[in-house]
């Protein structure tokens, strides 16, 4: 009993360390989408990813998209490791770390929406308010703030990150039954075995336009930050904790991810936490815990990309 406890504290220790790595990608990386177009950044990091997965899990992965189950993760693929990734990359650009660390945690929200749409799934009164709530928060961080309007540059950057967890949520409903007839890993390899090369137009635009990346050590590192540590190794990791630890100590850990988020874009990169800010964060780390617990007991989203980065 004793072995399994320190076990499973060692998981969790594990898992709490993952969830500060995802929350961190996004001030850590914001720097070199300066020198790195978004969308080809987003390739460079699959790119990683891939080469990560080709040796785990490549085989399985190839022999899913074979199998009965290739369209769906075909579509995965395109909607949770593409659309999904060239539009957090394309929101990074031009919001700040802050907002994006923050609204990526809404996922749940939608999981829950498209859930009560696609599967038929009842939104429990609570989760109800959680939706309203978490609705309230999103509208304050989208409030223009030190005389912007609704057209400023943030508040789109802001709107297209609210279309990265609605793809990212369509990617966790559609691979609930998926995820639990394969490995997740072979799954997931799948998808960004099909994703990645969906991403080569997005950045053979930007190239074409005359967008070329310029590979400085800060654009470096984010690129092999957000293709090894987050996607690859989190990965991985959290399928390997999943085992280990219950379904509410993983979800609670989430919330580690916009909290390591938000303080590192203040210290790192200055970023200024506005009143409206904090307003928008109470409701929406409400909504979010009330819809979470809502679904739990169903199993809604209990694909563990769920509580990933979006990727």
């Amino acid at each position: 009993m004793s072995t399994l406890k320190k076990g499973a504290a060692g998981a969790l220790l594990v898992l709490a360390l993952i969830n500060v790595i995802w929350g961190a990608m996004f001030p850590f990386v914001k720097p070199a989408l300066e020198v790195i177009p978004p969308f080809t950044f987003a390739l460079l990091r699959f790119v990683v990813a891939t080469a990560v997965f080709v040796p785990i899990a490549g085989r399985q992965a190839l022999a899913l998209l074979r199998g009965s189950d290739g369209r769906r993760l075909a579509l995965m693929g395109i909607l949770g490791m593409c659309i999904t990734q060239v539009s957090q990359a394309l929101a990074l650009k031009l919001s700040t770390a802050s907002d994006i660390s923050l609204l990526i945690t809404t996922t749940p929200l939608w999981i829950a929406l498209l859930a009560r749409l696609w599967l038929g799934e009842r939104m429990s009164r609570r989760g109800a308010l959680g939706f309203g709530l978490a609705i309230v928060g999103m509208a304050f961080i989208l409030w223009p703030r030190d005389g912007g309007d609704l057209g400023s540059q943030r508040i789109v950057g802001d709107l297209v990150c609210i279309i990265t967890t609605v793809a990212w949520a369509c990617y966790n409903v559609m691979g609930k039954d998926v995820m639990e007839r394969h490995s997740p890993v072979a799954a997931t390899a799948a998808c960004v075995f099909v994703g990645t090369p969906c991403i080569v137009p997005f950045a053979a635009y930007e190239l074409i336009s005359g967008q070329t990346p310029h590979f400085t050590l800060a654009a470096v590192g984010g690129v092999l930050y957000a293709g090894l540590l987050v996607t690859a190794l989190g990965f991985v990791v959290l399928f390997w904790t999943l085992a280990r630890v219950r379904a509410n100590q993983v979800a609670a850990l989430m919330y580690l991810q916009p909290l390591a988020g938000v303080l590192i874009a203040w210290a790192l990169l200055g970023e200024r936490l506005t009143p409206l800010f904090f307003a928008g964060a109470v409701p929406v780390f409400a909504g979010v815990a009330l819809v979470t617990a809502g679904a739990r007991d169903r199993r809604v989203g209990a694909s563990p990309t769920t509580l990933a980065d979006s990727g």
